[in-house]
């Protein structure tokens, strides 16, 4: 049996996706609005996540900022999430903070 990812895991890793398509030349929309449109599609065991906690997840997505640190090495968010699909180290931990901060949503529904 596989191991279930958690839902703001898949979503990061959707983040990444994106970013790595735009590196292959593909055209991909930017991460933020792919995060959006996934969250909209989650399901928990075959059930929608709940409004408060979809709610929670697109403030989360909306409101992500890189710290002042983090800024000086990236762009944005799609810019992380490409170097951490490349195995960039400090990316890598830019997308671990994104994904905790949509974890952290699954308490609020």
């Amino acid at each position: 049996m596989k191991p279930r990812r958690s839902k703001s895991s898949l979503l990061a890793a959707c983040v990444m996706s994106a970013a790595v398509l735009t590196a292959c030349g593909a055209s991909a929309p930017p991460g933020r609005e792919l995060a959006d449109e996934i969250i909209d599609t989650l399901e928990n065991d075959g059930q929608p996540l709940s409004d408060q906690v979809k709610a929670c997840m697109h403030t989360a997505v909306e409101e992500f900022r890189l710290t002042e640190e983090e800024a000086q090495g990236f762009d944005d968010l799609d810019d992380a999430a490409k170097k951490a699909s490349e195995g960039q180290e400090q990316a890598i931990r830019i997308m671990d903070r994104f994904e905790q901060e949509l974890r952290d949503c699954n308490t609020a529904g």
